[in-house]
């Protein structure tokens, strides 16, 4: 062999080696689970690509799978396995927990469990199952209304229990408990505000024994769910929003950090973070605002980033995608503000009324109404920009998930995976 051949050869296996080196040693790339409320990172945002855009009730569909009760918490899926909460009976006092298989929909197991306080709920956008479970593959944890806390493997063998009820009184509101547990660190972190004794929770994610207790006692109503923030320290923080203020704890004792007044009487959304800041929704009427997390005693309001009094919503939570940040309230006015100065994009009335909370992968954004009809918005865009709108003909009430492909969305009577293929 020559020598211009053999250099050329040589260079070639080099240039080959350095690929296989990189292909070995990078981490393998996975399809996102949906842990628990709003995602991954409890902001509502997916890494999956190829998402659906367009299906109706009979196109697109991959399956449709019966329920049996009633909830609005979003389905929770991990792998091949989702996990889901329904309540039915009276007073809607059996709980349930379901497992389903992501490709075909078919039933895994299915627990039933007798809930020890149930309390009053919205006829039809609430039930004891409105908090969505969370899992970490290995376990599932499902609180519900009842003031009952349950851990499961995924198998669906029960590990412990507790009834917050028996223990700290059953929880008092006009619309049962909607707040979703975080998992972080080996803790259930759990946040239960009502017109009873308020309190934050840190539980042994393993034994169900309390690690800490944070008595909130002049907070008095609240439905968001807590909000997990990093810090610039490598540590995190714990973000609650409830009645008329925004807290900061300490998520592995429990100590509060910071508090931040000037929210709404009644609080729904749970925050977001992105660019370094805290992007808190504080009622109907309220304005929407943005802070650097992480500080210490009473903030004052000239220390926020921005404020916004356009658009804030009562109950669905905003989303964060890149440079902007995006609302819809109740009655369907989507409001578009640059993330990063609080100011205007763009305002525009969806179709519909709003419950359930816009989720965002693959560039779009997905706002789902009580309708059944999902429009689908480019992101990013300066202008209004939509794709196009889909409606499935049952009311949709629950925010939807994105896993492997597929948008999953739960009507109170079916769950949809829409987009991709039965058995894949």
């Amino acid at each position: 062999m020559n020598e211009p051949r053999r250099s050329t050869l040589h260079l070639a296996l080099r240039v080959f080696a350095c690929v296989l080196a990189l292909v070995l040693l990078s981490p393998p790339s996975t399809a996102d689970n949906w842990p628990g409320w709003r995602g991954p990172t409890r902001n509502g945002l997916s890494e999956e690509s190829q998402l659906p855009t367009t299906w109706s009730a009979t196109e697109n569909i991959a399956w449709k799978v019966p329920l049996p009760g009633n909830g609005i918490a979003n389905p929770v899926i991990w792998g091949d396995r989702i996990f889901i909460t329904e309540s039915d009976g009276p007073r809607h006092g059996t709980l349930h927990l379901i497992c389903l298989s992501r490709k075909t929909g078919e039933e895994l197991w299915h627990q039933k469990f007798w809930g020890t306080s149930p309390t009053l709920f919205h006829a039809s956008k609430s039930s004891m199952a409105s908090p969505s479970p969370v899992t970490d593959g290995r376990h599932v944890f499902a609180f519900y209304g009842t003031g009952d806390v349950f851990c499961l493997t995924v198998d669906g063998d029960l590990v412990w229990q507790r009834s917050l009820a028996d223990e700290y009184g059953p929880f008092e509101n006009r619309f049962a408990a909607s707040s979703s547990p975080l998992l972080h660190e080996g803790l259930l972190l759990l946040q239960c505000d009502h017109y009873g004794a308020s309190y934050v929770l840190g539980i042994d994610a393993a034994t169900g024994a309390n690690r800490w207790k944070a008595d909130r006692p002049e907070c008095w109503l609240s439905w968001a769910s807590p909000q997990l923030v990093p810090l610039d320290n490598g540590k995190h923080e714990l973000v609650v929003s409830g009645s008329h203020k925004v807290e900061g704890y300490d998520p592995a004792t429990g100590e509060k950090h910071w508090t931040l007044g000037g929210l709404a009487r009644e609080c729904i959304p749970t925050p977001v973070f992105g660019h370094g800041l805290l992007y808190v929704v504080s009622g109907p009427k309220s304005p929407t605002f943005a802070l650097k997390p992480g500080g210490r005693g009473d903030i004052e309001a000239d220390q926020l980033a921005w404020s916004n009094n356009r658009g804030s919503p009562f109950v669905p939570s905003a989303i964060l995608v890149g440079e902007r940040y995006y609302l819809v309230d109740d009655a369907g006015i989507a409001t578009c503000l640059d993330a990063h100065k609080g100011k205007t994009v763009w305002q525009k009335r969806l179709p519909g009324r709003y419950t359930a909370s816009p989720v965002s992968g693959d560039g779009k954004i997905y706002f789902a109404n009580e309708d059944g009809t999902t429009t689908v918005l480019y992101a990013g865009s300066r202008t209004y920009d939509e794709i196009g709108r889909n409606d499935l003909g049952e009311p949709i009430f629950a925010s939807p998930a994105i896993s492997q492909g597929s948008l999953f969305i739960r009507t109170p009577r079916h769950l949809w995976r829409i987009g991709g293929k039965a058995g894949e």
